[in-house]
């Protein structure tokens, strides 16, 4: 029947579950619109994450660059204040410091965007250190050309030096907003909280297995959340009134997946707009262990049979046409 008697993968089980006669004829139906037509809605999903996934590295290495500068240029400043500082009064002064006066004005501009446009996942706190920084480095910074003059050559290219990377770490800052942005806005288009540890489809190549269960499988994505790990399964196509027992079944075999790597108490099902919550507990672990035991029994015999009595699910049902049990 196409799959290895010690082998299950939380795709065929849930098609199993859906109905086992339908699940062995897969191999019979070769064109299902229906299918493509999935593929194609999780290829674009999977793109979407990879973007948020990107935006929000790029966010991180701008905020990086934006702590480097504003340390280096406060340095700098601390060195022109303390060392160079004189009494003595020079117009070249005047005007670098009103060149670094402007640019503190845009640097609290762009800071109070980026306080706006954050991310606010939980336990991030890199915004908030990257805009102290960024503010000590300006007032530094302003206190670096000061109205008082400096008196040396030395002390005058410190002061320039410490407020060309002022400019750099405010683009850059400017640069870290847009990208945080970019990723909130997606974040809330695709309704995805917590940090995207992982990416089925064409985001990651890499197949969960365990050797205990002897059990694969690929979900959507998973999130980390508070520590623990979140499998997501999204399905396309309609949407039920409430969670089915086959899919249901399928994001449990997740969560018995991922138990090796971390903490995992729910995953979550997604349909549409619609989002449910399903705890993994023990009842749904024993369900799940029966069902793949079932599966296994099904495989060994070579015999599978319709599970069910409803001609609504036969009529929708891709295989029905090669089905000798099919309802009318």
């Amino acid at each position: 029947m196409g799959v290895a008697v010690d082998g299950i993968s939380a795709g065929d089980l849930e098609k199993f579950c859906y109905c086992p006669l339908s699940w062995s004829l897969r191999d019979e139906v070769t064109d299902d619109p229906a299918l493509a037509a999935g593929r194609d809605q999780h290829d674009r999903m999977a793109g979407e994450l990879e973007d948020i996934v990107k935006k929000e590295r790029l966010a991180s290495s701008y905020e990086k660059v934006v702590i480097v500068s504003s340390l280096v240029a406060t340095a700098l400043a601390l060195v022109g204040v303390f060392v160079f500082a004189s009494s003595d009064y020079v117009l070249r002064y005047r005007v670098l410091s009103i060149i670094a006066v402007l640019w503190i004005i845009l640097a609290i501009f762009i800071l109070y965007g980026s306080a706006r446009a954050r991310l606010r996942l939980e336990g991030e706190k890199s915004d908030l250190i990257v805009g102290t920084l960024a503010i000590l480095a300006m007032v530094l910074a302003i206190n670096a050309v000061p109205f008082f003059g400096i008196s040396s050559d030395q002390g005058l290219l410190a002061q320039a030096v410490a407020l060309v990377l002022l400019m750099g770490a405010t683009i850059a800052l400017h640069l870290s907003q847009h990208q945080a942005e970019g990723a909130r806005e997606m974040r809330d288009r695709t309704r995805v909280r917590g940090r995207i540890a992982y990416i089925g489809e064409s985001g990651s190549p890499r197949l969960l297995y365990s050797e205990e269960h002897a059990l694969s499988g690929r979900p959507d994505y998973i999130l980390d959340i508070d520590g623990g790990l979140v499998p997501v399964e999204v399905k396309t196509g309609r949407v039920p009134r409430g969670p089915l027992f086959s899919h249901v079944i399928q994001l449990a075999a997740y969560c018995l997946l991922l138990e090796k790597e971390g903490k995992v108490s729910y995953g979550i099902l997604k349909y549409g707009e619609m989002e449910h919550i399903i705890a993994f507990d023990d009842h749904l672990r024993s369900i799940l262990l029966s069902k793949m035991a079932e599966m296994r029994e099904v495989i060994a015999s070579g015999e599978a049979h319709r599970n069910h009595d409803r001609p609504g699910k036969c009529r929708s049902c891709s295989r029905r046409e090669k089905c000798p049990e099919r309802l009318d």
